[in-house]
């Protein structure tokens, strides 16, 4: 009886100790479960004493006190580790993530953005700690805080601090996030349409705060039949590319050369995004003036898409083929898949995602719907491939009426693999007066539908490599990156009450279980 007494002190003395965390668990509510461990503990503590009284007198003479106090100072050395190391954890948090897609890290072109700060930027956010948002942007900010010494963070609970609400004129609908760096701010509201996820609402804001000079103006050809900025039909509008833009900071805006004799002074680039019908000669003069002054173009042209473009693409160094682009293995045989292994690993569009390690050529395909062959015209020397199919496609020419009966003929088809891009960088030969600029670059896709919603909101490497050829085409290398993931997640739905247990029963009672298992083996191997 008393071997027993002393065990059953023990599990009482543990269960007295657990019931802060009890308390913890269940948000301070006196719950039955801390009245029953409170219970327990006491009663089993009471019978401990009474049936081990002598025991306990003699427990306090001698040997068992010196090891009792050489106990108490190894435990309190201990809690104090643990208080330290978790404070060196806040504040030099680390991360380390295992997922597969990395879908609790950084991008790269948020990594890159944060490397490059050169001057403190601080995030206010207008949240109290009980509102939803805080614990998923807290998570984003700690790692944003990992990655530059430079980004800080503070959240202000809005009905606290009612006089900083004011002074910054925080609206409830409104932005609640404000970045500052120096006399410059800038306001964010995530859950926006344009952004697909907190990340690239916050490294929007932090591309527009860091931004140096104004918006570049984009200017996309209109009046042939392109394609829409505005969000519509799938197929035949651009929406989320001109989100993408507008994040980035660019400001994109229509151009039509039927109305205007030359392309505006404030045109950075002129994108051509699939022309329909005939673009005129006036019109492509237009553009050779504006290329010879320093500008950029950027052109897409699929097989739907009026040929009125080759002759002039010829004279510009590239060969437009009159064909469409076969894909076998497809599920679609028109849509062609690009082969990573053939990208040009040295040009600055894909040096970053070849560099360091090994590269999962699968997550760099690319898609172009509609394709038609697109390689440098004989002798042009500076222009370069960008991306080619694999050999198992070919390039089918003449009608494409029966696209189950397409078989490559060798006689008149294109053998694989066929390139459906390139791009090329030609001096400057007729800039303006007081121009700087050296010369001009150009890229050409093969396809124009590669950009419609439909197939860049499914397809993800075509937006990195869409976005990666503007910034290269813009001599803007330093944001050719890797973006924010359009990240899926794999769910287990829980009720609240199998929550409530699985956190009680792994939190409370299974390491209850195990220290108070623990101590008594230990005793019970001492006073055998």
């Amino acid at each position: 009886m008393s071997r027993f007494g002393r065990v059953l002190g023990i599990c009482g003395f543990v269960a007295l100790l657990s019931v802060p965390l009890t308390l913890f668990l269940w948000d301070w509510a006196l719950t039955w479960v801390a009245i029953a461990k409170i219970v327990f503990g006491v009663l089993a503590m009471l019978f401990s004493f009474l049936t081990n009284r002598e025991g306990l007198r003699e427990g306090f003479e001698g040997r068992p006190v010196f090891y009792g106090i050489l106990n108490g100072l190894i435990v309190g050395v201990a809690l104090f580790a643990v208080v330290a190391a978790n404070y060196m954890a806040y504040q030099h948090p680390a991360f380390l993530d295992l997922t597969a897609n990395k879908i609790h890290s950084l991008s790269d072109q948020t990594v890159k953005l944060l490397d490059e700060l050169d001057a403190p930027v601080q995030a206010k956010l207008f949240y109290g700690s009980k509102e939803p948002e805080y614990e998923v942007l807290r998570g984003y900010l700690d790692r944003y805080r990992v990655h530059s010494d430079l980004f800080s963070y503070e959240f202000i609970d809005p009905v606290v601090h009612l006089d900083l609400v004011e002074r910054y004129k925080i609206k409830p609908n409104g932005p609640r996030i404000l970045l500052v760096s120096g006399s410059k701010e800038e306001r964010i509201k995530p859950g926006q349409p344009r952004f697909s996820g907190v990340e690239e609402a916050l490294t929007t804001g932090l591309l527009a705060l860091t931004r140096k000079g104004g918006e570049e103006n984009l200017c996309f050809l209109t009046g042939h039949g392109e394609m829409s900025l505005e969000q519509g039909d799938p197929q035949r509008s651009m929406g989320l590319l001109a989100r993408d833009l507008a994040s980035e900071g660019y400001r994109t805006e229509t151009l039509s050369l039927l109305e205007n004799k030359q392309v505006p002074a404030n045109c950075r680039a002129v994108i051509v995004p699939g022309a329909e019908r005939v673009v005129t000669a006036e019109e492509l003069a237009a553009i050779n003036t504006f290329l010879g002054g320093g500008g950029e173009l950027m052109v897409f042209v699929g097989a739907q898409d009026s040929p009125s473009l080759g002759p002039w693409l010829a004279d510009l160094g590239f060969t437009l083929g009159m064909d469409a682009v076969v894909n076998p293995k497809a599920r679609s045989p028109l849509n062609a898949v690009t082969d990573p292994s053939r990208y040009p690993r040295q040009h600055p569009i894909f040096a970053r995602f070849f560099s360091g390690g090994m590269v999962k050529l699968r997550g760099l395909q690319a898609v172009f719907p509609l394709a038609r062959s697109l390689s440098p015209a004989k002798g042009a020397a500076e222009v370069q491939v960008l991306a080619s199919t694999g050999p198992s496609a070919w390039a089918e020419r003449g009608t494409l009426e029966g696209i189950e009966q397409l078989s490559f003929d060798p006689e008149k088809d294109g053998k694989g693999p066929i390139p459906l891009a390139a791009v090329t960088e030609r001096p400057a030969n007729g800039a303006t007066e007081g121009s700087t600029a050296a010369s001009s670059r150009l890229v050409v896709f093969g396809s124009s539908l590669m950009v419609a919603d439909q197939s860049y909101g499914v397809y993800p490497f075509n937006r990195d490599l869409v976005m990666n050829s503007l910034a290269w085409l813009l001599q803007e290398e330093s944001k050719i990156s890797i973006r924010p993931r359009y990240r899926a997640a794999s769910l287990l739905r829980l009720d609240e009450g199998q929550l409530k247990f699985i956190t009680f029963f792994s939190s409370d009672i299974l390491p209850l279980l195990i220290l108070a298992l623990g101590i008594s083996i230990w005793q019970v191997r001492k006073w055998a």
